[in-house]
């Protein structure tokens, strides 16, 4: 009788594992052998990440809990089933518009992979490597990279023949000398958009880099981001763009807001932003270097002067107000609503 009532949970189980719509993380009480659901999930994302990958499942759906997760090495994001209409949604099990959220219930994942984990060109460290199209990032926090000097990409698409990356609501906290993040977002192709991120002190904000080899790169945007403390760069358009979108951005305190290769003679457009208090404007890439250079860029309902005032650690006293990171209320910028909400405060 045991027998068959442990056949009959353990069918139970791999039912719910196959047929559920998500399957969900928890740093502090999940357990890799539980079948990854809401009252029972995983502990590593990894594990989770495969189980999306697999065909034998509809599960493309990853919810994450509040938590710290350690990522040992770096996490590929596919799957071998068949994606029609599906995407894959790797998101916090709150997210920052829930009535619930505060910035400590942001999951956060730190990065402890062999430096130069992935070797190419660039011999990188990266949480999540992209290899799929119709992907989703929301709602997570990426600190920089434990070990000075390397170059970390948080997200990172490489494959030219994916499509359709969407980062939203996700913060990248880096530091050039102590956790450095190189580029927050970077990848190749086509309909890369960015919306309701902040990034700070992070050496690049986001990377928009090679076409998927057919020319000009289309679908492409960043808006309603907060970008401050860049050490190159906001934005980097490397190849040439059709119909780039900026809006309701704010970019302050960083060495160059746009800069683009030498070879893109596309022409790009800020609308409805604030741009402040940064070093450069425009810059361009050749040989490897950078050096200030103008290029057009039409400007509509842009702000070039004033200061941008972040609610940071100087001006807490106790737990972490809800707007961290965020402007200041009646201050620049404030009205633009910028940052992780989609809906005002």
């Amino acid at each position: 009788m045991k027998r068959i009532f442990l056949s009959g949970l353990l069918v139970l189980i791999f039912f719910i594992i196959i047929h559920g719509q998500a399957v969900y993380v928890d740093s502090n009480v999940g357990n890799d052998d539980n079948p990854g659901t809401e009252k029972a999930p995983l502990f590593s994302i990894n594990k989770a990440a495969e189980i999306i990958s697999e065909k034998n499942n509809d599960i493309f759906i990853m919810k994450i809990n509040p938590g710290i997760y350690v990522v040992n090495k770096h996490i590929t994001v596919f799957t071998k089933k068949y994606m029609d209409t599906e995407r894959i949604v790797i998101e916090a099990a709150i997210l920052p518009d829930d009535p619930k959220w505060t910035p400590e219930k942001m999951p956060i994942l730190l990065n402890r992979s062999q430096k130069g984990d992935i070797p190419d060109d660039f011999n990188f460290i990266s949480t999540f490597l992209i290899n799929e199209s119709h992907v989703t990032i929301r709602g997570i926090k990426f600190p920089g990279y434990f070990y000075p000097n390397s170059k970390y990409f948080p997200v990172s698409r490489f494959n030219k023949g994916k499509t359709d990356l969407f980062v939203e609501q996700c913060l990248f906290v880096g530091d050039e000398q102590a956790c450095p993040i190189q580029v927050g977002i970077i990848a190749h192709g086509n309909e890369i958009n960015i919306d309701h991120c902040i990034f700070y002190n992070a050496k690049n904000a986001a990377i928009y880099w090679e076409d998927s080899g057919d020319g000009d790169k289309s679908g492409n945007s960043m808006t309603n981001c907060i970008i401050s403390g860049a050490y190159q760069c906001a934005i980097w358009t490397a190849w040439p763009d059709k119909d780039f979108i900026f809006k309701n951005n704010i970019v302050t305190n960083c060495k160059y807001v746009w800069i683009k290769n030498k070879y893109n003679k596309a022409k790009y457009s800020i609308e409805n932003s604030i741009i402040v208090n940064n070093q450069h404007f425009t810059g361009v890439a050749d040989n490897g270097g950078v050096i200030p250079e103008d290029f057009e860029i039409a400007m509509n309902k842009v702000i070039l002067e004033g200061k941008i005032s972040l609610r940071l650690i100087e001006n807490i006293v106790n737990t972490l107000p809800i707007d961290y990171f965020h402007i200041l209320p009646n201050t620049t910028g404030y009205n633009l609503e910028a940052g992780l909400f989609k809906h005002a405060k």
